[in-house]
């Protein structure tokens, strides 16, 4: 092979490894800032205090597995494997989620690319404040951590969203943003008064370029729940099937950057739920949980 037949070669195969990073880092994107905010909604539904909707707290640790659900016959993205820990406890003044993400994906190429996140998050009470530490590292890449603070009125004369370390940036929020513990509760309150569709603006705690939604969620009729897997305390005997389709904010596109099914019940749990990317999807199942001892708050 001469130098010049090498070098494209090479040049062939970094572009590729380049675009599968790209793409695995924009799908990345895309999850983990929907699952920072589905892992809020999986358990802070139930911070419902002040909700006209009957739902008790549950503050307990679950478990998912994510696999490769179906795929077309164009899709780049041929496995997906994944985990996905967190720990939600009532604070009192608020809501506290540890949460720790595993993905794996497995190219046409044979390139695998590994992708772990963890995050802390706290939202309060009333939903005005809202505070985020991450630490993200893939398989080509350092680790990037970053942390923000996010607030709305009335805690401040405007809503802001503030970040440090790997970013820097400062988000201005519309009053009518929500937080995802906030956003969860307006489901569950709507679900609850039969209604059938809702959409929000919402912020997660994702990058900020990534961090503004509009999430539209379509609501069925309340369904039983006949799983073999059934964890006291956790899963409940019904669910609602909810559909959320998921844009940036400044989007002109009627299509979705993503879409996610889930299985939502009364106490906030999501026990499966589908992410459709078009091209593939990826479906998670829990697998187990426990739950955690509330604090006396009196």
């Amino acid at each position: 092979m001469s130098n010049h037949q090498y070098i494209k070669c090479y040049d062939e195969a970094c572009n590729q490894n380049i675009h599968a990073l790209d793409l695995a880092k924009y799908q990345k994107q895309r999850i983990f800032s929907l699952l920072v905010g589905l892992c809020v909604m999986i358990l802070s539904v139930c911070f419902s205090r002040d909700v006209t909707a009957a739902t008790s707290l549950v503050s307990h640790k679950a478990n998912y597995t994510l696999t490769m659900g179906e795929k077309s016959k164009n899709a780049l993205v041929q496995n997906v494997l994944g985990k996905i820990s967190f720990e939600l406890r009532d604070e009192c003044d608020g809501w506290s989620l540890t949460e720790d993400y595993l993905f794996q994906f497995v190219y046409e190429s044979g390139e695998e690319i590994t992708i772990l996140s963890h995050s802390d998050s706290w939202e309060d009470s009333e939903g005005q404040l809202y505070s985020f530490d991450v630490r993200e590292q893939n398989s080509y890449e350092p680790v990037s951590i970053y942390t923000g603070f996010a607030n709305l009125p009335p805690e401040s004369k405007v809503g802001e969203a503030s970040y440090a370390g790997a970013y820097n940036d400062n988000l201005k929020l519309s009053d009518d943003i929500l937080f995802p513990v906030t956003y969860t509760r307006a489901i569950i309150d709507a679900a609850e008064k039969g209604e059938k569709f809702m959409s929000k603006q919402l912020f997660v705690n994702s990058t900020p370029e990534d961090a503004l939604k509009t999430a539209s969620a379509a609501i069925g009729n309340k369904k039983p729940f006949n799983s073999d897997i059934q964890i006291d305390g956790v899963t409940t005997s019904h669910y609602w099937p909810i559909d959320i389709a998921y844009f940036k904010t400044d989007a002109t596109q009627a299509t979705p950057d993503y879409q996610i099914q889930m299985d939502l019940h009364d106490n906030g749990v999501v026990t499966d739920f589908l992410i459709d990317y078009g091209d593939f999807t990826i479906h998670a199942t829990i697998s187990d949980g426990d739950l955690i001892e509330n604090p006396d708050c009196s």
